[in-house]
């Protein structure tokens, strides 16, 4: 999946480089004629010539880095990805299965490195000591002379974690691990919506396939639609007995409301700027949905006056959601009062607008052969169906001779 960005926002490379810093290529999408970025994994010549340094002394631990080898750990995280992707179900769902991160796969390979490293260290009759004397006493025979001073203070504190618990808390990648790898946090955010975004597409298309659906008839994008109270999805743009067929398939337990929050996730990010959801409308969409959890009554559907709502036996709303708020075990007993606060704000200020004066927040996406496609904002997430490459791991693309060194 390419992140393809609008031809306005081309205009200024600045703003680029602000939502994605300065470390990421380009890369042209020849089927949809315009560019967009790829998140790579890069290893600086900084770093290539901290990872050449001769340095006489102990260098046990950038021994042990040598003998770990990184790309495995992303190969496996990105066959658990794809697994669960493969496996995608009949429901839509972005949170089916646990997305495998940069991160997490990272944070194993720094376990096992120090794994070894406490192992060594519970040889000695004070561990702790070896630790210390290892990073910090020149004169020890112990002491590590290749690592900067940073790299020194992060080693100590994840030996002397995994010596202590037996596990490490975080992934600091100014480990010596690491050396001359660079990753960017905004690379790591996209590659979870690329993975997320592959998962709803592939639920769609097994959905709509099991509804008798032949989607090689769809030639033009769909435009699915969610109603942003009932979660219904509508289908535009297809003959009347597809379109029922689809939403048939599609309006089946919590599909309308997952599918809804994917777009919701994937239209609120830095630079979006989607112009489905503003200030009003979401403010109108939370008073909906909290007085209809707390209460069961739908807002839209009571009497709208004195700055509040009341329902057809002419309880205010407002009474109804402090007695649920109260009596419900959800909200932690510090926090109720600042609860409905807020659900007061809400309902209050929805009712002296008037519900009919605030738009709703309905949701659309476009749907087709490429999958899903934002629409009606800067920045869209849409996989790109041609690409042999459907990569969830940027830091894969490593350049041949840091895959080398590394």
């Amino acid at each position: 999946m390419n992140i393809f960005f609008n031809s306005r926002i081309y205009a200024n490379q600045s703003l680029l480089n602000v939502l994605f810093g300065q470390k990421q290529k380009t890369t042209t999408s020849q089927s949809a004629g315009c560019s967009g970025t790829r998140d790579t994994l890069t290893i600086s010549a900084s770093g290539k010539k901290k990872m050449a340094k001769s340095i006489s002394g102990r260098t046990h631990n950038t021994s042990i880095d040598s003998s770990i080898d990184l790309k495995s750990y992303i190969v496996s995280a990105k066959k658990t990805n794809k697994e669960i992707i493969d496996n995608a179900g009949t429901q839509i769902n972005a949170k089916t299965g646990e997305y495998m991160s940069t991160g997490k796969a990272f944070r194993e390979a720094l376990t096992e490195k120090y794994s070894k490293l406490a192992a060594e260290a519970k040889t000695h009759s004070n561990p702790e000591n070896y630790i210390h004397s290892k990073y910090f006493d020149k004169s020890s025979d112990y002491y590590e002379t290749n690592l900067t001073d940073t790299e020194r203070r992060i080693a100590y504190n994840y030996e002397m974690q995994m010596c202590r618990t037996g596990k490490i808390n975080g992934v600091n990648y100014q480990d010596s691990l690491f050396r001359g790898i660079e990753v960017d946090g905004n690379s790591v955010d996209t590659d979870k919506i690329q993975f997320e975004r592959s998962l709803v597409n592939a639920q769609i298309s097994n959905i709509i396939k099991q509804a008798g659906v032949d989607e090689s008839a769809i030639t033009l994008d769909c435009t699915f639609t969610v109603d942003p109270y009932s979660y219904e999805i509508t289908v535009e743009c297809v003959d009347e007995e597809t379109k029922m067929r689809m939403q048939n398939a599609l309006n089946v337990g919590d599909n309308g409301k997952n599918l809804y929050k994917h777009i919701y996730y994937c239209s609120t990010q830095d630079g979006c700027e989607s112009t489905q959801i503003t200030k009003e409308s979401k403010m109108k969409y939370e008073a909906y949905h909290q007085v209809y959890s707390y209460t069961g009554y739908e807002l839209d559907k009571l009497e709208e006056k004195n700055g509040t709502y009341y329902t057809e036996s002419g309880d205010n709303i407002l009474d109804l959601v402090n007695h649920a708020v109260e009596d419900t075990g959800k909200v932690p007993k510090e926090y109720k009062q600042q609860m409905k606060n807020w659900i007061h704000d809400l309902v209050s200020t929805m009712s002296v607008k008037g519900w009919n004066n605030v738009s709703d927040m309905t949701l659309s996406i476009l749907y087709g052969k490429s999958g899903l496609k934002d629409m009606n904002q800067l920045i869209t997430y849409q996989y790109e169906a041609g690409s042999m490459n459907r990569q969830w791991y940027s830091c894969l693309l490593y350049t041949s001779d840091a895959a080398d060194e590394l």
